[in-house]
């Protein structure tokens, strides 16, 4: 509604004859907007109320919480000064609020009980009286929050019992309003200060001396009158109870024997519908029933449609007989099982092969229960054909013995399956030790054919200069017999000098070749853990594996700074090294690549060290990233390669060194290894477990030797 009409509404609500003292709307940031005051509260009171903060009123903040109208508990008006009740409506975004005083509550509470003895009392939650016809001096004075029947209410909406005020007691009636949270109770004296029960009692006494003297002079020309009818409903009442029919019920000048005849009626209407309904319901139930009569040894009484159809009967061919004429059963030993259960606990359960009228034999499950009926036990009677569920349960029993017996095949197949899996598993490790041993001795044989390389040279040229000092000297012999010059001596020594010089350097060359080698040798045969400097180590399998970088054009730099000392097992740190680069120069570069290998290591984690081998070759594709450290992963199968090399290097690491080994490598990118292993390694519980651990978790049978064995173990590929 626009505003222009609100306000003209509002006013119109508060005029003389309204319930409502004051109506006021109060917009969404809490000022009063528009605003009626009832005339008789007083004309100067609207423009107060216009444009106060009711922002913080209870009513107001309530009504835009909850979205619904919503009553406030008794207050005192600012407007008219008495005590009231307010109601909020929510408005669009504001929200309009009435107020009401509370005689005007109960004005409304006389004029909707109208002519009455009760008196009415308005109470509060708090048990506080806020309204009452009869004294209003008691108004928020008295509290009958102690009444056993306002305490005993709880969540109900009313109740009835009696309460005690001022020293009287008084029936009572509460009722309790949700939306006002108020309870309503009318109250009246109790027992004889009653004036209804008064005048009633008083009007009972006259009627009943009336009733004395008119029943001595009229009751024997009255019952004469009244028997009449009487015995004809009586009559047709006995007919309906055998369950015959009966004509139209009698009527009499009595309206009350009119009102009986009538109730009758309908009662036998009633029963008769209930009849037909127990009938249709018993007739059209799926399941096979039939009442049994058992004076007379279990006759049929009654049967459905669904037990004539087990049984293949008509109608007439049962009713009458029992299951020992009809050759129902058999089997007479169920038969007798079922009503010896029958006849101890009035109820029984059987299955049992019953003979039809056709001759089929079916079996049914039949239970029976006896019950009293019209003052007469009888006998109902339950049967349901269960041949084709019996028929299945029987093949579901063969199903389940078939098929233990085929798991009992199966499972003897699959133990004979996985004991020629064992076998050829067995097979499997004794082929992978032996390429184990192999890649040991291809190792070892490319070991000592790149040092007999590296030897070849020093030792030719020693060889050489000795050979050319040893011609000086048988020419110097001969020129002795013709006379030495001091020339000839002269050239003489200057080739002896020549000659030791580069035998000499030559030697020693060779001889550090050895020692390279023999340290190399001893640590990776004997596995000791030593200390060691990790740059001395990293220079000494370099050294080694000259033969092999000058072959194929491998560059290999070593950047590890002096000072880097372990407490760990050089033998096993440099066979990883060498399967790395090994594994790079094998696999990592086409033919035509400028081929660089880098070591470094880092020390900045207390007490660990990370060394990385990085290439920059063509990388690892990313299928195989995942499973490079698997055994037997390589792609050279066939062409050299075993997949063993960084298998082996992986088992070192982790179960030696005690550190990790992971690859970062994309196709185009190269490869890095990074090996990050503590200064110190970990101390193995026993030297046998120790060794047998690595050789398991590396794929390895065990060996007389100490793993990880004599030789140094290369990278496969």
């Amino acid at each position: 509604m626009p505003y222009s009409g609100l306000q003209a509404v509002i006013e119109h609500a508060v005029a003389d004859t309204s319930a409502f003292q004051a109506i006021y709307q109060v917009s969404a940031d809490g000022t009063v907007l528009r605003a009626a005051v009832n005339p008789r509260v007083g004309a100067g009171r609207r423009a107060e109320l216009l444009g106060n903060d009711l922002s913080r009123h209870f009513l107001v903040q309530r009504v835009r919480e909850t979205g619904v109208p919503v009553w406030s508990d008794k207050q005192h008006s600012p407007i008219s000064g008495v005590i009231s009740v307010a109601v909020g409506v929510p408005s669009g975004d504001s929200v309009i609020v009435g107020e009401m005083p509370l005689a005007q509550v109960l004005k409304s509470l006389r004029i909707a009980g109208g002519k009455r003895h009760g008196r009415v009392w308005v109470i509060d939650q708090r048990g506080e009286i806020l309204a009452e016809d009869e004294d209003s001096a008691r108004v928020g004075v008295a509290n009958l929050a102690n009444q056993p029947l306002l305490a005993s209410l709880g969540d109900s909406a009313g109740g009835i019992g009696q309460v005690s005020f001022e020293g009287e007691v008084f029936d009572a009636a509460v009722a309790h309003s949700r939306l006002l949270d108020w309870y309503f109770l009318v109250r009246s004296p109790s027992g004889l200060k009653n004036p209804q029960i008064a005048a009633t009692i008083e009007f009972g006494v006259a009627a009943l001396v009336s009733s004395i003297v008119f029943g001595l002079v009229l009751s024997p020309l009255w019952a004469t009158y009244l028997a009449r009818p009487i015995s004809s409903i009586t009559e047709r009442a006995r007919r309906i109870a055998a369950g015959t029919t009966v004509g139209p019920w009698p009527r009499s000048r009595t309206i009350e024997l009119n009102q009986l005849s009538a109730d009758l009626e309908r009662m036998a209407e009633a029963v008769r519908d209930r009849e037909r309904a127990l009938g249709v319901i018993f007739d059209a139930s799926p399941v096979g029933i039939g009442l049994l009569e058992p004076a007379s040894n279990f006759s049929f009484v009654r049967v459905n449609d669904a037990l004539l159809q087990l049984l293949g009967y008509q109608r007439e061919q049962l009713l009458g007989r029992n299951g020992l004429d009809l050759g129902l059963w058999c089997d007479l030993n169920v038969r007798r099982s079922l009503y010896d259960l029958l006849q101890a606990d009035g109820y029984g359960e059987v299955e049992g092969w019953l003979k039809r009228c056709d001759g089929i034999i079916v079996l049914a499950a039949i239970s029976a229960r006896t019950l009293v009926i019209g003052n007469r036990p009888q006998t109902i009677w339950v049967a349901k054909d269960i041949t084709h569920i019996r028929r299945i349960e029987d093949e579901v029993r063969n199903l389940n013995a078939e098929l233990e017996e085929r798991v009992r095949q199966r499972t003897e197949e699959l133990r004979l399956a996985n004991a020629e899996l064992a076998a050829t598993v067995e097979q499997l490790h004794l082929a992978r030790d032996e390429l184990v041993r192999t890649e040991k001795l291809a190792s070892l044989g490319s070991l000592v054919a790149g040092i007999a390389h590296e030897l070849n040279t020093p030792i030719g040229n020693g060889v050489m200069a000795v050979t050319t000092m040893r011609a000086r000297l048988t020419d110097f012999e001969e020129q002795t017999r013709a006379g030495v010059r001091r020339s000839d001596l002269d050239r003489l020594l200057a080739a002896i000098d020549t000659g030791t010089d580069i035998a000499v350097r030559n030697l020693g060359r060779a001889a550090d070749v050895v020692t390279s080698f023999k340290q190399v040798a001893v640590d990776q045969a004997s596995s000791q853990r030593r200390p060691f400097d990790l740059g001395e180590v990293a220079r000494e399998i370099l050294l080694t594996l000259q033969p092999v970088l000058k072959h194929r054009a491998v560059v290999v730099k070593v950047s590890i700074a002096a000072g880097i000392v372990l407490d760990s097992y050089p033998g096993p740190l440099g066979q990883v090294i060498t399967n790395l680069i090994d594994n790079a120069v094998v696999h990592a570069f086409a033919d035509d690549q400028k081929a660089e290998v880098a070591i470094s290591a880092d020390s900045g984690v207390p007490g660990r060290v990370v060394v990385e081998v990085a290439d920059n070759g063509k990388g690892i594709a990313t299928s195989l990233l995942p499973r490079i450290f698997d055994p037997f992963v390589t792609t050279r199968m066939g062409r050299g390669g075993t997949g063993l090399g960084l298998h082996i290097a992986h088992n070192i690491v982790a179960s030696v060194l005690g550190g990790t080994i992971i690859a970062d490598s994309a196709p185009g990118r190269g490869t890095r290894f990074t090996i990050d292993i503590p200064l110190t390694a970990p101390v193995p519980e026993r030297r046998d477990d120790a060794s047998s651990a690595a050789r398991r978790t590396a794929g390895i049978r065990e060996q007389p030797a100490a793993w990880p064995g004599d030789g140094s173990l290369p990278a496969g590929g």
